[in-house]
Protein backbone atom coordinates (compact mmCIF):
# COMPACT_ATOMS: atom_id res chain seq x y z
CA UNK A 1 0.00 0.00 0.00
CA UNK A 2 3.01 2.00 0.43
CA UNK A 3 4.59 1.68 -2.38
CA UNK A 4 1.65 2.63 -4.54
CA UNK A 5 0.48 5.89 -2.70
CA UNK A 6 4.04 6.96 -2.85
CA UNK A 7 4.17 6.11 -6.71
CA UNK A 8 0.71 8.01 -7.35
CA UNK A 9 1.69 10.87 -5.33
CA UNK A 10 4.97 10.83 -7.52
CA UNK A 11 2.84 10.84 -10.36
CA UNK A 12 0.61 13.86 -9.26
CA UNK A 13 2.82 16.44 -10.32
CA UNK A 14 3.53 15.20 -13.40
CA UNK A 15 -0.13 14.83 -14.68
CA UNK A 16 -0.46 18.44 -13.28
CA UNK A 17 2.23 19.91 -15.12
CA UNK A 18 1.33 17.79 -18.63
CA UNK A 19 -2.40 19.31 -18.06
CA UNK A 20 -0.67 22.73 -17.25
CA UNK A 21 1.45 22.79 -20.41
CA UNK A 22 -1.49 21.24 -22.53
CA UNK A 23 -4.10 24.15 -21.37
CA UNK A 24 -1.79 26.32 -22.56
CA UNK A 25 -0.97 25.17 -25.86
CA UNK A 26 -4.50 25.50 -26.79
CA UNK A 27 -4.10 28.79 -25.64
CA UNK A 28 -1.83 29.35 -27.69
CA UNK A 29 -3.10 28.11 -30.90
CA UNK A 30 -6.25 29.85 -30.40
CA UNK A 31 -4.40 32.83 -29.84
CA UNK A 32 -2.27 32.24 -33.26
CA UNK A 33 -5.72 31.52 -35.24
CA UNK A 34 -7.37 34.63 -33.92
CA UNK A 35 -4.07 36.81 -35.48
CA UNK A 36 -3.69 34.50 -38.61
CA UNK A 37 -4.95 35.19 -41.92
CA UNK A 38 -6.99 31.91 -42.56
CA UNK A 39 -10.31 32.08 -44.47
CA UNK A 40 -12.63 30.94 -42.56
CA UNK A 41 -15.99 32.47 -42.68
CA UNK A 42 -18.49 29.50 -40.66
CA UNK A 43 -20.82 31.85 -38.71
CA UNK A 44 -20.24 31.51 -34.51
CA UNK A 45 -23.22 30.88 -32.52
CA UNK A 46 -26.18 32.66 -32.13
CA UNK A 47 -25.19 33.84 -28.50
CA UNK A 48 -22.19 35.71 -30.27
CA UNK A 49 -24.98 37.21 -32.29
CA UNK A 50 -27.10 38.55 -29.69
CA UNK A 51 -23.79 39.80 -27.57
CA UNK A 52 -23.99 42.28 -30.19
CA UNK A 53 -27.05 43.62 -28.98
CA UNK A 54 -25.74 45.02 -25.72
CA UNK A 55 -23.00 47.34 -27.45
CA UNK A 56 -25.20 48.11 -30.46
CA UNK A 57 -28.12 49.54 -28.24
CA UNK A 58 -25.94 52.30 -27.17
CA UNK A 59 -24.58 52.87 -30.55
CA UNK A 60 -28.20 52.69 -31.88
CA UNK A 61 -30.45 54.51 -29.18
CA UNK A 62 -27.71 57.06 -28.04
CA UNK A 63 -24.61 57.48 -29.42
CA UNK A 64 -25.77 57.77 -33.15
CA UNK A 65 -29.69 58.59 -31.64
CA UNK A 66 -30.99 56.74 -34.81
CA UNK A 67 -34.50 57.42 -36.30
CA UNK A 68 -35.91 55.18 -38.68
CA UNK A 69 -39.04 57.00 -41.06
CA UNK A 70 -41.17 56.36 -44.35
CA UNK A 71 -42.62 52.71 -44.57
CA UNK A 72 -41.11 51.23 -41.40
CA UNK A 73 -44.08 49.38 -39.81
CA UNK A 74 -44.97 48.05 -43.19
CA UNK A 75 -41.45 46.81 -43.35
CA UNK A 76 -41.26 44.84 -39.98
CA UNK A 77 -44.62 43.55 -40.68
CA UNK A 78 -43.83 41.74 -43.56
CA UNK A 79 -40.36 40.92 -41.90
CA UNK A 80 -42.03 39.08 -39.16
CA UNK A 81 -43.78 36.66 -41.82
CA UNK A 82 -41.39 35.83 -44.30
CA UNK A 83 -37.35 36.57 -44.89
CA UNK A 84 -36.70 39.52 -47.32
CA UNK A 85 -33.69 41.21 -49.27
CA UNK A 86 -32.54 44.65 -47.49
CA UNK A 87 -30.50 46.74 -49.41
CA UNK A 88 -29.16 50.25 -48.72
CA UNK A 89 -26.31 52.34 -49.39
CA UNK A 90 -22.69 51.88 -48.08
CA UNK A 91 -20.50 53.45 -46.26
CA UNK A 92 -18.75 51.16 -43.40
CA UNK A 93 -20.37 48.15 -41.94
CA UNK A 94 -21.94 50.10 -39.35
CA UNK A 95 -25.07 50.56 -40.91
CA UNK A 96 -25.71 46.84 -41.55
CA UNK A 97 -25.42 46.19 -37.74
CA UNK A 98 -27.59 48.94 -36.56
CA UNK A 99 -30.17 47.99 -39.12
CA UNK A 100 -29.88 44.09 -37.68
CA UNK A 101 -30.06 45.22 -34.12
CA UNK A 102 -33.45 47.25 -35.11
CA UNK A 103 -35.50 43.86 -36.56
CA UNK A 104 -33.28 42.08 -33.45
CA UNK A 105 -35.68 44.85 -31.28
CA UNK A 106 -38.42 44.64 -32.76
CA UNK A 107 -39.04 41.10 -33.34
CA UNK A 108 -38.80 41.10 -37.03
CA UNK A 109 -35.95 38.31 -36.97
CA UNK A 110 -32.12 38.19 -37.55
CA UNK A 111 -29.90 38.89 -40.23
CA UNK A 112 -26.97 37.89 -42.36
CA UNK A 113 -24.81 40.33 -44.07
CA UNK A 114 -23.00 40.14 -48.11
CA UNK A 115 -19.76 40.99 -46.83
CA UNK A 116 -17.08 40.56 -49.48
CA UNK A 117 -14.85 37.36 -48.88
CA UNK A 118 -11.64 38.34 -48.50
CA UNK A 119 -12.46 39.89 -45.35
CA UNK A 120 -12.35 36.56 -43.52
CA UNK A 121 -9.00 36.27 -43.74
CA UNK A 122 -8.25 39.12 -41.69
CA UNK A 123 -7.69 39.34 -38.12
CA UNK A 124 -10.23 40.05 -35.80
CA UNK A 125 -12.32 41.56 -38.08
CA UNK A 126 -12.88 38.07 -39.36
CA UNK A 127 -14.11 36.99 -36.00
CA UNK A 128 -16.54 40.28 -35.78
CA UNK A 129 -17.83 39.28 -39.02
CA UNK A 130 -18.63 35.31 -38.12
CA UNK A 131 -20.09 36.71 -34.64
CA UNK A 132 -22.24 38.93 -36.16
CA UNK A 133 -23.64 35.97 -38.70
CA UNK A 134 -22.11 37.66 -41.65
CA UNK A 135 -21.93 36.11 -44.85
CA UNK A 136 -19.54 35.56 -47.56
CA UNK A 137 -20.78 37.12 -50.98
CA UNK A 138 -21.51 34.63 -53.62
CA UNK A 139 -25.12 34.37 -55.02
CA UNK A 140 -25.41 31.16 -53.80
CA UNK A 141 -24.69 31.79 -50.43
CA UNK A 142 -27.38 34.29 -50.74
CA UNK A 143 -29.84 32.40 -51.94
CA UNK A 144 -28.95 29.56 -49.22
CA UNK A 145 -29.04 32.89 -46.27
CA UNK A 146 -32.51 33.46 -47.31
CA UNK A 147 -33.85 29.78 -46.09
CA UNK A 148 -32.11 30.87 -42.89
CA UNK A 149 -33.12 34.59 -41.59
CA UNK A 150 -33.31 38.07 -43.91
CA UNK A 151 -30.56 39.23 -46.34
CA UNK A 152 -28.46 42.57 -46.53
CA UNK A 153 -26.28 43.73 -48.92
CA UNK A 154 -25.09 46.75 -50.70
CA UNK A 155 -26.11 47.03 -54.23
CA UNK A 156 -22.99 49.24 -54.75
CA UNK A 157 -20.60 46.01 -54.05
CA UNK A 158 -16.76 47.24 -53.84
CA UNK A 159 -17.61 50.49 -55.93
CA UNK A 160 -18.46 52.00 -52.77
CA UNK A 161 -14.95 53.19 -52.51
CA UNK A 162 -15.52 55.53 -55.16
CA UNK A 163 -17.93 57.63 -53.22
CA UNK A 164 -15.51 58.13 -50.28
CA UNK A 165 -13.10 59.46 -52.73
CA UNK A 166 -15.80 61.54 -54.68
CA UNK A 167 -18.61 62.14 -52.48
CA UNK A 168 -20.79 63.38 -56.16
CA UNK A 169 -19.95 59.89 -57.59
CA UNK A 170 -22.84 57.47 -57.43
CA UNK A 171 -21.78 53.88 -57.84
CA UNK A 172 -24.15 51.74 -60.81
CA UNK A 173 -25.88 48.82 -58.87
CA UNK A 174 -24.70 45.32 -59.37
CA UNK A 175 -27.48 42.51 -60.39
CA UNK A 176 -26.37 40.29 -57.84
CA UNK A 177 -29.13 41.08 -55.34
CA UNK A 178 -31.79 40.32 -57.42
CA UNK A 179 -30.10 36.93 -59.41
CA UNK A 180 -30.26 36.20 -55.16
CA UNK A 181 -33.95 36.68 -55.62
CA UNK A 182 -34.66 35.02 -58.72
CA UNK A 183 -32.62 31.68 -56.97
CA UNK A 184 -34.37 31.86 -53.87
CA UNK A 185 -37.30 31.30 -55.65
CA UNK A 186 -36.43 28.76 -57.60
CA UNK A 187 -35.34 26.88 -55.47
CA UNK A 188 -37.53 27.40 -52.27
CA UNK A 189 -40.68 27.34 -55.15
CA UNK A 190 -42.11 30.73 -53.56
CA UNK A 191 -44.46 32.74 -55.86
CA UNK A 192 -43.00 35.95 -54.34
CA UNK A 193 -40.17 38.05 -52.87
CA UNK A 194 -39.72 40.84 -51.22
CA UNK A 195 -37.15 43.70 -51.32
CA UNK A 196 -37.37 46.40 -48.69
CA UNK A 197 -34.71 49.55 -49.54
CA UNK A 198 -33.25 51.36 -47.07
CA UNK A 199 -31.40 54.73 -47.32
CA UNK A 200 -29.50 56.49 -44.47
CA UNK A 201 -27.94 59.63 -43.73
CA UNK A 202 -25.70 60.66 -41.00
CA UNK A 203 -23.06 57.83 -40.75
CA UNK A 204 -20.67 58.65 -43.31
CA UNK A 205 -20.16 61.51 -40.85
CA UNK A 206 -19.33 59.00 -37.66
CA UNK A 207 -16.11 58.04 -40.07
CA UNK A 208 -13.33 59.95 -42.64
CA UNK A 209 -11.77 57.02 -44.26
CA UNK A 210 -8.71 57.37 -46.60
CA UNK A 211 -8.89 55.17 -49.45
CA UNK A 212 -5.54 54.20 -50.63
CA UNK A 213 -5.36 52.48 -54.20
CA UNK A 214 -1.33 52.72 -54.53
CA UNK A 215 -0.84 49.26 -56.60
CA UNK A 216 2.68 49.29 -55.09
CA UNK A 217 1.69 49.68 -51.78
CA UNK A 218 -1.01 47.16 -52.11
CA UNK A 219 1.02 44.77 -53.94
CA UNK A 220 3.53 45.14 -50.83
CA UNK A 221 1.32 45.36 -48.16
CA UNK A 222 -2.06 44.26 -48.67
CA UNK A 223 -2.29 41.45 -51.04
CA UNK A 224 0.71 38.93 -49.71
CA UNK A 225 -2.46 38.73 -46.82
CA UNK A 226 -5.70 39.58 -48.79
CA UNK A 227 -6.65 40.48 -52.31
CA UNK A 228 -8.08 43.46 -51.98
CA UNK A 229 -8.62 46.22 -54.98
CA UNK A 230 -7.84 49.60 -52.18
CA UNK A 231 -7.19 49.84 -48.51
CA UNK A 232 -8.65 51.68 -46.41
CA UNK A 233 -7.39 54.07 -43.30
CA UNK A 234 -9.87 55.67 -41.15
CA UNK A 235 -9.21 59.21 -39.77
CA UNK A 236 -8.73 61.31 -36.67
CA UNK A 237 -10.99 62.07 -34.75
CA UNK A 238 -12.68 58.40 -34.81
CA UNK A 239 -16.14 57.19 -34.68
CA UNK A 240 -17.39 60.53 -34.03
CA UNK A 241 -21.06 60.64 -32.39
CA UNK A 242 -23.71 61.45 -35.61
CA UNK A 243 -27.48 61.56 -36.04
CA UNK A 244 -28.30 58.83 -38.35
CA UNK A 245 -31.81 58.95 -40.11
CA UNK A 246 -32.71 55.80 -42.07
CA UNK A 247 -35.78 56.19 -44.77
CA UNK A 248 -37.55 52.70 -45.15
CA UNK A 249 -38.99 52.67 -49.08
CA UNK A 250 -42.02 50.19 -49.48
CA UNK A 251 -41.81 46.91 -49.75
CA UNK A 252 -41.46 45.65 -53.52
CA UNK A 253 -42.60 42.39 -54.40
CA UNK A 254 -41.15 40.46 -56.79
CA UNK A 255 -41.88 37.40 -58.90
CA UNK A 256 -39.83 35.03 -61.31
CA UNK A 257 -41.79 37.06 -64.29
CA UNK A 258 -40.22 40.18 -63.44
CA UNK A 259 -36.40 38.67 -63.78
CA UNK A 260 -37.23 35.98 -66.36
CA UNK A 261 -34.27 37.57 -68.25
CA UNK A 262 -31.29 39.96 -68.51
CA UNK A 263 -33.14 42.95 -69.90
CA UNK A 264 -35.59 43.04 -67.08
CA UNK A 265 -32.79 42.04 -64.76
CA UNK A 266 -31.24 45.92 -65.41
CA UNK A 267 -34.44 47.25 -65.62
CA UNK A 268 -35.41 46.19 -61.92
CA UNK A 269 -31.49 47.45 -61.08
CA UNK A 270 -31.97 50.83 -62.46
CA UNK A 271 -35.24 51.51 -60.36
CA UNK A 272 -34.10 50.07 -57.16
CA UNK A 273 -31.19 52.13 -57.83
CA UNK A 274 -33.74 55.29 -58.38
CA UNK A 275 -35.81 54.42 -55.17
CA UNK A 276 -32.62 54.13 -52.97
CA UNK A 277 -31.01 57.07 -53.86
CA UNK A 278 -34.43 59.06 -53.76
CA UNK A 279 -34.43 57.50 -49.75
CA UNK A 280 -30.98 58.65 -49.11
CA UNK A 281 -31.49 61.96 -50.22
CA UNK A 282 -34.83 62.40 -48.41
CA UNK A 283 -32.74 60.93 -45.24
CA UNK A 284 -29.95 63.47 -45.60
CA UNK A 285 -33.15 66.53 -46.29
CA UNK A 286 -34.99 65.41 -42.42
CA UNK A 287 -31.69 64.75 -40.70
CA UNK A 288 -30.05 68.43 -42.08
CA UNK A 289 -33.70 69.74 -40.64
CA UNK A 290 -33.10 68.39 -37.34
CA UNK A 291 -29.30 69.22 -37.04
CA UNK A 292 -30.43 72.77 -37.84
CA UNK A 293 -33.36 72.88 -35.75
Amino acid sequence: MKTFSSASSSLAPRVSAESSENSIGALLGKVTKLFSFQYNDKPLDDQFYELHMFWLKLFHDIYFRVEHLGHVQEGLEVARHEHVIFISNHVIALEAALIGYYLYRNQAGKLGTLVYPEAFKLPLVREFFRSGQCVAATVENGVQTLFKKHLLLFPEGMDFVSHIINPDRVPKFHKGFLRMAKGYMEKSHRKHIKIIPIGHAGIEQVLKLWVVKNETFLDLFIKPFANYPFWIFPKLPFLMPSKVVMDWGSPVTLTLEDLKNEKKLIQKSNAFRSSLLALKARAAKLRGMETQS
